[in-house]
């Protein structure tokens, strides 16, 4: 459960798919009426970032564009992935990145709130939408 606003309480489902080819077709079903997907890289770990954008272009096929937020954990250790890389996925794919620390609690809650705000915005946009 998610507070959002004031009078806005979500409730959410979330599923952790791992990005191991062994889940390359499972991943597709979770995919069905996904309304937004974090991508979470291990910063520690170079490879953790390399397959993001076939991991992308996969969901899209399902879900078409969807709210994306990635999010590079273990901060609370050095990083092997280079600022410049990181900055050329945020930049391609127009995603906010959310530096996160599971081990240290660091702003997975925010990453939850922002991902759930986003989720709300556009569903009330198009909800006004003319038919």
């Amino acid at each position: 459960m998610i507070q959002v606003e004031d009078d806005v309480l979500v409730k959410l489902v979330v599923w952790d798919i791992a990005g191991q080819d062994d889940f390359a077709q499972l991943r597709k079903a979770y995919y069905q009426n996904t309304s937004g997907a974090f991508f979470v890289f291990d910063t520690t770990r170079p490879e953790t970032i390399e397959r993001i954008d076939e991991w992308i272009d996969a969901l899209y096929s399902v879900t078409g564009p969807i709210p994306l937020v990635l999010l590079e954990n273990k901060v609370d250790l050095e990083s092997a992935i280079s600022k410049k890389s990181i900055k050329a996925f945020v930049d391609k794919y127009e995603v906010d990145l959310i530096r996160t620390s599971a081990k240290e609690d660091m702003n997975v809650e925010e990453a939850f709130k922002k991902m759930t705000k986003e989720i709300l915005r556009r569903a009330r946009t198009q909800r006004r939408k003319p038919i």
